[in-house]
């Protein structure tokens, strides 16, 4: 595709490296314009953006480290260095979340799950917005790339400086990150179209888009991993990779969660995240 946007100072710089902050913009300006609807107080919800973004871009280090961590054994500060490429989605994801109740906690000095749930369905909806962008920076990198296909609408990568492996460079390749940012955008339409303003009206509970986007992300992952040709790490088994084992995970907890709790009784009333209850 296009890994390299262009060139100053001598220096290259990368179209995924711009894509992704672009995508981090555009989830949080529309978390911004949706204050009116969860109910949190500017200054805090800001302070919430910063964290859990903080925690997002550690979390999907770390785990690429973790998955990867034969790369780095002779360099290890290899991995702070590049940040191109070199991320692990559901690390990130895991890590922003616990972020979140970190600063649930710092904030009100105590553990209300059902005060972050009003929040919390709001920002997967702007974390599905932006992972748009960031599966775009992908194609342009050629990382996250699908294994061969015949089929029509296969991708060929060409240019040297794509993340693409040499065997494969000039094969048509399933186009799977236009899979998983088709998919994260059907997951935005649907979140911002039904579910929050059902949520909204009373017909669904707080946290319904939350652990309902997770549920369908972990299928929209596994299913996903099957037509990825890229290195997909080993974890317990060669069978299913690191990100289908943690898909499988997070499916059935989230499962039961919701199985649990149901999603059409709602809340008493409508909590906030940052206001001790009141909006």
């Amino acid at each position: 595709m296009h890994p390299i946007l262009f060139w100053y100072g001598g220096e290259p710089h990368a179209t995924y490296s711009v894509l992704v902050p672009l995508g981090y913009l555009a989830g949080v300006l529309w978390l911004r314009a949706q204050l009116k609807h969860h109910g949190a107080a500017p200054a805090e919800l800001w302070g919430m953006i910063f964290t859990v973004l903080a925690g997002g871009l550690l979390g999907g280090k770390l785990g690429f480290f973790i998955v990867e961590w034969r790369d780095f054994v002779a360099d290890p500060l290899a991995m702070i260095r590049e940040w191109n490429t070199g991320w692990v989605f559901w690390f990130g994801l895991l890590m922003g979340i616990l972020a979140g109740f970190a600063y649930q906690w710092w904030h009100n000095r105590r553990y209300r799950p059902r005060a972050y749930l009003p929040v919390a369905d709001y920002c997967v909806t702007a974390l599905a917005i932006g992972h748009i962008f960031g599966r775009l920076g992908c194609l342009m990198e050629g990382c996250c790339h699908g294994r061969p296909t015949t089929m029509p609408w296969g991708i060929i990568f060409t240019d040297p400086a794509c993340s693409v492996m040499d065997p494969l460079k000039g094969v048509p390749l399933h186009p799977t990150q236009l899979y998983e940012a088709f998919g994260e955008a059907l997951a935005a339409f649907v979140l911002i179209r039904v579910v929050l303003p059902g949520t909204r009206a009373g017909k669904y509970r707080y946290g319904t888009a939350f652990f309902g986007y997770l549920l369908y992300y972990s299928f929209l992952r596994f299913l996903g991993e099957c037509f990825r040709g890229d290195d997909r790490g080993v974890f317990l088994s060669p069978i299913l990779s690191p990100s289908q084992w943690t898909s499988v995970f997070s499916a059935i907890v989230v499962g039961i969660i919701l199985w649990k709790r149901g999603v059409t009784e709602r809340d008493p009333e409508h909590r906030s995240m940052f206001t001790d209850g009141k909006p």
